[in-house]
């Protein structure tokens, strides 16, 4: 499998790249951090997988060029915006491309999906608020994975057992940032409003 990956951020990429050498399996990588880099690999190799950070102009005028050069191409789009190149048309990027949008920071469980081809594009029919809720989610697993920390659509709430302070503070400061509005019941469970 050969995979290619653009991050401007050298630490983002070369965390991902130890990610990525956890796997007992042959991965070849090549890695950029700029746009000419990338244009060369693509144009030199065939990739199984491309990951580009969608957080700058740069990763967005990557993945319109390779969708101009081969459009089946597989993309992975790592974002932490509602942000989609398709402008959220769900149907139409499952059917003719084949683009993946992963709310940034990317785990160890969601690549391993990836290579196993058992991963589904996370922005898909999410709104605005549901992207920065899955976003907020995933930041709080990272900071604080012993705990069981749930977002539940049908009442629109985040369940937890025995959600202590630190990390009740903790999503209540992320939700503040995201300007989402909610309530704290006095079980420490946090209902968005």
């Amino acid at each position: 499998m050969r995979i290619l990956i653009y991050d401007n951020n050298r630490q983002d990429l070369e965390k991902f790249c130890s990610m990525i050498n956890l796997y007992p399996i042959e991965i070849i990588v090549d890695k950029a951090s700029d746009y000419k880099d990338i244009l060369y690999f693509f144009d030199n190799h065939y990739y199984d997988k491309i990951f580009i950070d969608y957080s700058d102009d740069i990763g967005k005028k990557l993945v319109n060029k390779i969708i101009e050069k081969n459009p089946l191409q597989k993309i992975f789009l790592l974002s932490d915006k509602d942000d989609c190149p398709l402008e959220k048309n769900c149907e139409l990027c499952k059917n003719k491309f084949k683009k993946n949008i992963i709310i940034k920071p990317l785990s160890q469980n969601q690549l391993t999906k990836i290579i196993s081809r058992k991963f589904t594009c996370e922005n898909e029919f999410l709104s605005t608020k549901e992207f920065n809720l899955e976003k907020i989610k995933k930041r709080v697993q990272l900071e604080y994975p012993y705990l069981k920390f749930e977002y539940c659509k049908d009442r629109d709430s985040f369940l937890s057992d025995n959600i202590p302070t630190s990390a009740l503070v903790f999503v209540t400061d992320l939700l503040n940032q995201h300007e989402i509005p909610f309530q704290v019941t006095h079980k420490n469970q946090i209902v968005i409003q």
